[in-house]
């Protein structure tokens, strides 16, 4: 089967809701009890947020498994918790198209897109090998 080339559109498959700090101003977040230690021993797939609104009711709502890794990775090579709290409320919880599915996301690229490398002879010649790219 050949590659089948035609102009590339994106097509949403979330709805951003509004940042954590936006949705629950006067609110408080916090990783859900033991979230941490059960994703460092592979018992879930991410960690989870307990996010409470300013009038005391809560919710819980699961990070992406990449801002999962990247508060595991944070948190390994000294962040505190409260440092990896403060950049979680910059992130948009995002919302599957259906609505079933609800998560603090982690931001695609700058502006929103994905970072392009335009490709010629001069790129071809990478700084960084794949093997490299797994050791980080």
């Amino acid at each position: 089967m050949a590659l089948i080339y035609k102009e590339y559109v994106s097509t949403p498959r979330l709805t951003e809701l509004g940042t954590v700090a936006s949705l629950h101003a006067g609110g408080s977040v916090k990783f859900c009890p033991g979230t941490i230690a059960k994703f460092n021993d592979g018992l879930i797939k991410a960690m989870s947020m307990v996010l409470t609104l300013k009038d005391g009711t809560s919710t819980t709502c699961p990070l992406s498994k990449r801002v999962s890794a990247t508060v595991k990775k944070a948190l390994e090579n000294g962040a505190t918790k409260n440092d990896v709290l403060g950049a979680i409320l910059n992130l948009n919880i995002c919302e599957s198209i259906d609505g079933k599915i609800t998560t603090i996301c982690a931001p695609v690229g700058k502006g929103g897109e994905e970072e392009e490398f335009v490709i010629n002879n001069s790129t071809v010649k990478q700084a960084v090998s794949y093997d490299e790219l797994v050791a980080y």
